[in-house]
């Protein structure tokens, strides 16, 4: 997966250009040291600029943000009113500046220059930072609320914590996290050798990315411990920022772009002769960036992402068409979309693609006539597959899907809010749908899906622990259905979706870091620190009999894994594990257990028993 860059240079800023930001999919806006607010739009690739304004001889912008405007519909009076621009100047000031380029309001905020600004999560206000060491916090108006922070040096880079309880910022090499909610003292830890740079706090999944003057970027969990360290670069990290759904960022340094993972390994290493970059803005979709270095403004897309399926392999070779080879056959097709493809999500014998407009459903066995239907929003944020049946997930809603295309219905639950959705607490199986409260992240909503019936609700459950991760498993009947999760203790439960009573839920392990559940057989894979286990029998955990729990578990510890290892998949007795710097692992686990499993389904008792004296004959030899 790698970044196909464009630079759009041509009638466009005479000067350095030192923001970006994006008003559409389409749209991007550019300011810089020749006071022109630029917009370009984009088409096949290329951007036809046009200048929206001229600002005052002293006016030098430092940031630029649009208001975050909700991604689900709203009416044309209402999205005027959010198209409004924050532009942060050398001045001190700060502007709320309207589409067309005229400046509703400016207002003095510090003494010295603005660094930064940067509107909350859901627009109601916004926070500025400056070379007095002040960080102040505005009303969507552009009235003083408070000044959170009075310190001693310049602050250079601030952000908002996904639920805008906290800020983060940085003085010299420190970063620090000061709550809005309390008088306390700043949480402060040393980032980096150097001054920090630059800073992005993800709204998704709460990870921190820092750059600084050590060429090095770091990323950081929401606590401010370090999960990556990058080896050092030849120039400062100037710019970074994470994509909308916050699976990869973007890193800017003199003459070099990288797309990075969550967890910090480089997909890829994109070298310019533009100089450095000052400024990076992602499309709201996460397929498109923009960036701005010297008098340039570069553009460019994601292209190279590969998913994998059973024997297929689906690869995105240019933003409009995907190359799908069947491994061990050396057969391809190669498939164009009509527009520029979004999401795409792959298992179960279909591969679903997602565009601006439109969702296309292909078969593995068929893929010449996809099922094709349109959307009724353009803010598809991600895909959850399951067997007979898929979720598309917005902002705040999902609605569901058979794979004809046709539509299953709208899940609700009791107290659904404005606020977004978090896809890793999203679990689909055949006949059920759990989904963690978008405010409360203890309360688990349990719905039912059934044929040709409403889904609906049938149990809520509450954890004693926030979660951070959900995962039902996919095969039996619906009266075994079982829950894994993941506490923010990274204590690994198991739940029984239909039973009652003190047994429902047990904890079966701790120090999880995250875990998946096999697709074809009741096998549950999690990673356990180091070490990777796996419970071949997993409906044992609700039995008092802690030996048989243990008897059927299996543990790998081995230093292939690596530091910081993701569990990517779980199928015909292999579980495929992503280290840490980017390298596929692939573990043989249960494949006797997978065919026990099918002899069992079908009722095949004496093959099942020759099986197992098999099984343990091999163990035995082994």
């Amino acid at each position: 997966m790698r970044f196909k860059i464009s630079v759009q240079s041509s009638s466009g800023h005479k000067n350095l250009v030192t923001c970006v930001a994006w008003s559409s999919a389409e749209e991007i806006f550019s300011c810089g040291e020749d006071h022109l607010l630029i917009c370009w739009y984009l088409e096949s690739g290329n951007a036809h600029s046009t200048v929206i304004t001229e600002f005052p001889s002293d006016f030098f912008p430092t940031s630029m943000q649009w208001h975050p405007r909700p991604n689900h519909l709203v009416t044309a009076s209402k999205k005027q009113s959010l198209d409004v621009l924050l532009i942060t100047t050398a001045d001190g000031r700060f502007h709320l500046v309207s589409k067309n380029g005229r400046i509703e309001k400016s207002i003095e905020a510090h003494k010295g220059a603005a660094t930064i600004g940067k509107w909350s999560t859901d627009g109601s206000v916004l926070l500025t930072a400056g070379e007095d060491g002040l960080i102040k916090v505005w009303s969507r108006s552009g009235m003083l609320r408070s000044v959170i922070i009075r310190g001693n040096s310049s602050i250079l880079t601030s952000d908002w914590s996904p639920d805008c309880s906290k800020i983060l910022y940085s003085q010299g090499g420190h970063l620090f996290f000061q709550s809005l909610n309390s008088n306390s003292k700043p949480y402060k830890w040393y980032a980096h050798e150097g001054l920090v740079l630059t800073v992005c706090w993800n709204h998704s999944h709460g990870f921190i990315i820092s750059g600084g003057e050590d060429c090095r970027y770091k990323v950081w969990d929401s606590n401010g411990n370090q999960i990556y360290s990058s080896s050092p670069s030849d120039y400062p990290i100037t710019a970074v920022n994470w994509c909308s759904s916050g699976d990869y960022f973007a890193i800017g340094s003199y003459n070099m772009i990288k797309l990075c993972d969550k967890t910090g390994w480089s997909h890829s290493l994109e070298r310019i002769n533009a100089g450095s970059v000052y400024s990076i803005a992602w499309s709201s979709d996460g397929t498109q960036v923009a960036m701005t270095c010297g008098s340039n403004i570069l553009t460019g897309h994601i292209i190279g992402k590969r998913l994998e399926w059973n024997n297929y392999e689906a690869t995105l070779i240019k933003k409009e068409v995907l190359e799908i080879r069947e491994v061990g056959n050396e057969i391809h097709e190669m498939i164009e979309i009509s527009d520029r493809v979004v999401q795409l999500a792959f298992g179960f014998d279909h591969l679903i693609v997602i565009t601006p407009v439109q969702c296309h459903i292909y078969s593995v066995t068929n893929w010449n006539t996809p099922a094709i239907f349109d959307l009724k929003s353009s803010s598809v944020s991600a895909v959850v597959l399951a067997n007979k049946h898929f979720l598309l997930m917005e902002w705040n809603s999902i609605t569901l899907y058979n794979y004809q295309g046709r539509l299953l219905g709208v899940p609700k639950w009791k107290g659904m809010t404005q606020e977004p959705l978090y896809p890793p607490c999203i679990s689909l199986c055949v006949d059920t749908l759990v989904i963690r409260d978008q405010k409360n992240e203890k309360l688990l909503h349990v719905l039912e899906i059934s044929y040709n019936k409403p889904i609906v609700e049938s149990q809520s459950h509450t954890h004693p622990q926030n979660i951070t991760q959900l995962a039902l498993n996919h095969i039996g009947s619906s009266s075994d259905r079982q829950l894994a999760l993941i506490d923010i203790t990274k204590d690994l439960y198991l739940i029984s979706i239909r039973a009652t009573g003190y047994r429902r839920a047990c904890k079966i392990a701790g120090m999880a870091q995250n875990m998946t559940w096999a697709i074809d057989a009741n096998v549950l894979a999690a990673m356990l620190d180091a070490t990777l286990s796996v419970w071949l029998c997993p409906n044992c955990v609700h039995y008092s009999d802690r030996k048989i729990i243990r008897r059927t578990r299996i543990d790998k510890e081995s230093s292939e894994f690596g530091k910081q290892p993701t569990i990517i998949s779980a199928y015909n007795g292999m579980v495929n594990i992503r280290r840490g710097d980017g390298a596929l692992v692939s573990s043989q686990f249960y494949t006797f257990f997978t065919s026990l499993h099918q002899l069992i389904l079908h009722k095949k008792w004496k093959e099942s028993l020759s099986l197992c004296r098999i099984a343990q004959f091999v163990f035995f030899l082994e």
